[in-house]
C-alpha cells in the first residue's frame, strides 16, 4: 500500500494553526495513518482530537493527485468532504475545522485539557 503523508513543514504548519488560532492544546491531538477514502491502495495522514476519541478528525486525503479534505467536528458524527486541490486551500479547510472543534470545546460539548 502506498503511503502519502504530509511533509514535516506541513505538519508544523497544521500544529501552528492550532496553537495560534485556538485555545486547544496540541498535546490533545495525535497523528495517525488511515486508508484513503478516495484513492484505493493509498494511506494518508489523519489528525485526531484525542480527548474526544475518533469522532473529531481531519483526514488529509488525496484525490486525482490533489489534496482532499475529509473531516468531522460535530457530535452528530456527520462527515464533510471538500476538494480543495492545493495545500493552501487544504490548510484553510483545516483552520475552519480547528475553529469548529475549539468552539465546541468552549461550549463544553467536547473535553478540553486544563
Amino acid at each position: 500500500m502506498r503511503r502519502v503523508v504530509l511533509w514535516a513543514s506541513q505538519r508544523t504548519e497544521v500544529l501552528a494553526l492550532i496553537t495560534t488560532t485556538t485555545d486547544l492544546n496540541v498535546r490533545d491531538f495525535r497523528w495517525t495513518v488511515a486508508n484513503s477514502q478516495k484513492t484505493g491502495g493509498m494511506e494518508v495522514a489523519r489528525l485526531e482530537y484525542a480527548r474526544y476519541g475518533r469522532h473529531h478528525f481531519f483526514q488529509f486525503d488525496r484525490h486525482q493527485g490533489q489534496h482532499y479534505a475529509i473531516y468531522t467536528a460535530g457530535n452528530d458524527g456527520n462527515v464533510e468532504e471538500h476538494f480543495p486541490g492545493t495545500w493552501v486551500r487544504q490548510a484553510l479547510y483545516f483552520a475552519g475545522w480547528a475553529a469548529r472543534v475549539d468552539a465546541e470545546a468552549r461550549e463544553g460539548r467536547v473535553l478540553r485539557s486544563p
